[in-house]
């Protein structure tokens, strides 16, 4: 049996992944947990994406934002989770905090990042 895991906010393990959005990673795939939580900050938005491997779930801590599929947009605010099964193309737009849940846990190679381009046409 596993024993239980404290999570302590470590600045070390936080990085840019671009302008305007950063994360805060608090628990990995090397935690072997088999899920991965971060926190992260947009103040802008994120260009489409998807990750071939895991489901994610975004809960808002503060702020709001749009997420953006191929036919839909979802609003989401503080203290709502929206839950994006893998395989799903999306962006999403706003200013706010949220956790943000791999399962399984993230793995970068599972990321597809869509050049700008082709977030303008959607």
């Amino acid at each position: 049996m596993k024993k239980p895991l404290k999570i302590v906010y470590d600045k070390n393990k936080s990085f840019e992944v671009e302008k305007g959005y950063t994360v805060d990673n608090f628990l990995s795939s090397e935690d072997e947990m088999g899920y991965s939580i971060v926190r992260t900050h947009l103040d802008g938005r994120h260009p489409f994406m998807k990750n071939i491997r895991s489901n994610r779930t975004y809960f808002l801590l503060n702020g709001s934002g749009i997420f953006y599929f191929e036919d839909d947009k979802i609003e989401i605010n503080s203290n709502e989770m929206l839950t994006i099964p893998k395989n799903t193309k999306y962006s999403f737009v706003g200013k706010f905090d949220c956790l943000l849940i791999d399962c399984p846990a993230f793995n970068k190679e599972d990321d597809i990042i869509y050049n700008e381009e082709e977030y303008e046409n959607n």
